[in-house]
């Protein structure tokens, strides 16, 4: 858990008003996507809640704080108990049926309202390459866009020194010291990593479009796509907003 200490805990988000419904749509069409090479599965679902406003509301009352460079670039707020619930609840089948593979039940999660708001010129030399969040096969990453087209999407690429587009602790090493050499090749125009981030070939990409989730495990190689940086703001109404959850699967049966 210490790889995501500025995450929002469900047991510690300290708000206090009223459980709103957040009420998801009854008949979801669940979409799933394979991405690279390796023919990694992805949720992609439209339409998701009711009322997406009541969430971007709810955002906007919202005490949010600044993260410090080299992580996440942007901004967090804590969410609302209820819509966690909700989508815990309703997406543990399909995440379960579709991205992980072996039986397993859900385990820890962290989750947080986000917002990209970092300039380019301002970006860490981590956040101009893609990531992973973890290197671990059995944690998804669940993206809840609260915005639309304008703020790009998300892509997964595959790091061609190594070819690798999952990163797991037996890999991890040799991605590791390829990064760092990919690190050092970059220019000053490479701001938030895109087409033209040298050492990686990009695979797949999913548009922002608001109200969309999409589902995918972290340890695939990714980044959020900027593609207009100069409408990065701060106002959840107007800004790159979404919410975030990493969701840890444990092995049912196992030792």
């Amino acid at each position: 858990m210490g790889h995501h200490e500025n995450l929002v805990f469900l047991d510690e988000m300290r708000h206090r008003r009223p459980m709103e419904s957040f009420e998801i749509s009854p008949n979801l069409n669940i979409e799933v996507r394979s991405i690279g090479q390796s023919a990694e599965p992805m949720l992609v679902i439209d339409d998701f809640l009711t009322d997406p406003t009541e969430l971007v509301d709810h955002a906007a009352k919202s005490e949010w704080t600044d993260l410090p460079p080299g992580g996440y670039p942007g901004q967090r707020a804590g969410l609302p108990r209820g819509y966690v619930q909700s989508i815990l609840r309703r997406l543990d089948g399909p995440i379960r049926d579709k991205l992980i593979p072996d039986p397993a039940k859900l385990g820890d999660f962290m989750c947080s309202f986000s917002m990209v708001t970092r300039k380019p010129a301002d970006l860490a030399e981590m956040q101009r390459v893609p990531h992973i969040d973890v290197a671990m096969a059995n944690r998804v990453a669940i993206l809840h866009y609260l915005c639309d087209a304008t703020f790009g999407g998300t892509a997964f690429f595959r790091q061609d020194a190594t070819g690798f587009e999952q990163i797991s602790p037996e890999n991890r090493a040799s991605y590791s010291k390829a990064r760092s050499a990919d690190i050092a090749r970059l220019q000053a125009a490479h701001a938030y990593p895109d087409q033209d981030t040298p050492g990686y070939t990009r695979t797949s990409f999913v548009n922002a479009r608001f109200n969309r989730v999409v589902a995918y495990r972290s340890f695939t190689l990714h980044s959020g796509i900027i593609d207009h940086p100069d409408a990065l703001v701060g106002d959840p109404r107007l800004g790159r907003l979404t919410a975030n959850f990493f969701v840890d699967y444990e092995p049912v049966g196992g030792d």
